[in-house]
């Protein structure tokens, strides 16, 4: 249950919305509300590292294969 209310808040984040305020404004208590905006939140970050990871990678391997590592 809590995983689906997370993928409310996420979509809800994805449109540029308050994740928290969409699961709350489906009657859902504040407090389990704040806990599926922090997994929706914790996955964001995730994706957000990741990327940044994959950059990273990225430029190593370019200056690797440029002779510049």
């Amino acid at each position: 249950m809590l995983d689906e209310l997370a993928k409310v808040a996420a979509e809800a984040m994805a449109r540029g919305e308050d994740g928290m305020k969409a699961v709350e404004d489906m009657g859902v208590p504040t407090s389990i509300a704040a806990e599926a905006w922090v997994i929706a939140d914790r996955a964001e970050a995730k994706r957000w590292w990741q990327r940044v990871e994959r950059t990273i990678d990225g430029e190593v391997i370019r200056k690797a294969i440029g002779g510049k590592a």
